[in-house]
C-alpha cells in the first residue's frame, strides 16, 4: 500500500511539472454560464471525483452486504440447530425413545437436513405403530425434497417388509425396479421379499442381476440360489434340468448347488444322475456333505456305496467323516467288524451325537448292552449341552 501511495505522489508531481510547462485550460459552458479551469486544476478535480465516487460505491456495497451476511449467519445457525436435532433424534431412535426421536427429527426437518430427518422420522413413527404419521413423513419428503423419490420408496419398502407386509413391499419394489433396474438396494430387498413369500421362481430369475450389479457378495447369492433351487425343485411338476439352466453360469460349478440338484434326482428315482453329480464334487475335492449324500443314496446297493467310499478313502485318506459314513454303510450290511474298525478310526462317542448313536447301534447288534447305553447317554448329553438347546 505504501508503495502505491509513493507511486501516486510521484505521478502527481510529474503531471504537475508537465502541466506547469503547458498550462492549457478547460472551458465548461452551459447556457450563459461559463466556467474555466486550468488543465491542472481540472485533472485534480477529476481525480478527486473518481476517488470519492469509488469510496462511496464501496461503502454502499458494504452496507448492502450486511443483510446478506446476516442471512448467511442465520442459515448457518439454523443448519447447526438442525444437525443437533438430527443427532438427538437418531440417538433417541437407536435407544427406543420414539416420542423424543420423532419430535427432534421433526425439528431437524425444518432445517437443511430435511430428507434424512424425514426418513428417520418415518422410521420412528413406524416403530411406534403410527403408520399414518409414517406415510405423512414419506409423502412430505417426496414432495419437498427434489429427486427424493427412490430414497422414499426404498424406505417405505423396507419398513413394510420389517412389518411383514410383503405384498405391499413387493409392489413398491417392483415400481422402483421399473424406474431403476440396476439399483443394488432394490435388488437386495426384492430378494428378501421373494424369500419371505416363497416365490422361488422369481428369485431364480433375480440371481443374474444380483451378480451383474454386485448387489450382494457371490457367496450370499449362492445361498439364495440354493434356497431358490431347493424351493423350486420341491414342486413335483418341476423339471430339474430346466431349473438348473436358469442358474447363472458362474454358480453352476458350486458343489453345494450340485448337491441340491442331486437330492432332486434322488427324490425322482434317478440315483445314477445324483451319483454323477456327487462324484464330480468329490473329484474336485473332499466334502463331508458329499460323502454323507453318497452314503445316504438308498437307491444304490450298500455294496456299491461302500466301494465308492473306500475309493475316496484311498484318495483323501482316512478322514473321520469318510470313516463314519463307511461305518454307517457297513452297519447296514451287517459287517459288524468292519463297522467297528471304521467307527474307532472316526473317533469316540464323545466326539459327536451322531457318532455316539452309531456306536450305540453297533454295540446293540453285538449284544453289548452296557456299552450301547453308555454311547446313547454320551450322545444325549452332547445334545442337551449344545448351545441354543434351551432356546
Amino acid at each position: 500500500m505504501l508503495l502505491g501511495l509513493l507511486f501516486a505522489i510521484a505521478a502527481a508531481v510529474a503531471v504537475g511539472l508537465l502541466l506547469s510547462r503547458v498550462p492549457g485550460y478547460v472551458l465548461i459552458a452551459y447556457g450563459t454560464t461559463r466556467v474555466e479551469f486550468t488543465l491542472f486544476v481540472f485533472v485534480l478535480i477529476y481525480l478527486m471525483v473518481l476517488v470519492l465516487g469509488g469510496g462511496l460505491w464501496a461503502l454502499w456495497r458494504r452496507l448492502l452486504g450486511i443483510p446478506g451476511a446476516l442471512g448467511r449467519h442465520r442459515r448457518r445457525r439454523s443448519e447447526e440447530r438442525a444437525a443437533r436435532s438430527l443427532t438427538t433424534g437418531l440417538v433417541a431412535l437407536a435407544e427406543g425413545r420414539l416420542a423424543i426421536a420423532e419430535r427432534a427429527l421433526e425439528q431437524a426437518a425444518s432445517g437443511g437436513l430435511k430428507l434424512p430427518a424425514l426418513l428417520a422420522a418415518a422410521r420412528a413413527a413406524d416403530s411406534a405403530g403410527a403408520r399414518d404419521r409414517r406415510d405423512a413423513y414419506l409423502r412430505r419428503a417426496d414432495k419437498e425434497v427434489p429427486r427424493a423419490g427412490p430414497a422414499v420408496l426404498l424406505t417405505q419398502a423396507r419398513l413394510e417388509l420389517d412389518r411383514g407386509d410383503c405384498e405391499r413391499a413387493l409392489a413398491t419394489l417392483q415400481r422402483l425396479r421399473g424406474e431403476r433396474t440396476a439399483h443394488p438396494m432394490v435388488l437386495r430387498q426384492l430378494a428378501r421379499v421373494y424369500v419371505s413369500l416363497g416365490e422361488h421362481g422369481n428369485l431364480l430369475k433375480l440371481l443374474d442381476d444380483l451378480l451383474r450389479f454386485k448387489a450382494l457378495p457371490e457367496a450370499d447369492v449362492a445361498r439364495l440360489a440354493a434356497t431358490a433351487l431347493a424351493g423350486a425343485l420341491a414342486d413335483p411338476a418341476s423339471e430339474p434340468d430346466i431349473l438348473w439352466r436358469q442358474l447363472p453360469r458362474a454358480l453352476r460349478s458350486r458343489s453345494d448347488l450340485r448337491r441340491v440338484l442331486a437330492g432332486a434326482y434322488t427324490e425322482r428315482g434317478e440315483p445314477r444322475r445324483a451319483l454323477a453329480l456327487l462324484e464330480r464334487n468329490l473329484g474336485a475335492g473332499f466334502s463331508p456333505e458329499d460323502a454323507r449324500a453318497v452314503a445316504s443314496l438308498q437307491e444304490l446297493s450298500p455294496e456299491t456305496r461302500l466301494k465308492l467310499l473306500n475309493e475316496w478313502r484311498k484318495k483323501y485318506g482316512d478322514k473321520p467323516e469318510l470313516l463314519r459314513e463307511a461305518g454307517r454303510v457297513a452297519l447296514e450290511l451287517g459287517l459288524w467288524g468292519q463297522a467297528r474298525s471304521f467307527f474307532e478310526g472316526a473317533g469316540s462317542a464323545g466326539d459327536s451325537p451322531e457318532l455316539a448313536g452309531l456306536l450305540g447301534r453297533l454295540a446293540e447288534h453285538e449284544g453289548r448292552r452296557d456299552e450301547a447305553l453308555a454311547a446313547y447317554r454320551a450322545g444325549l448329553k452332547q445334545l442337551l449341552d449344545a448351545p441354543g438347546h434351551g432356546d
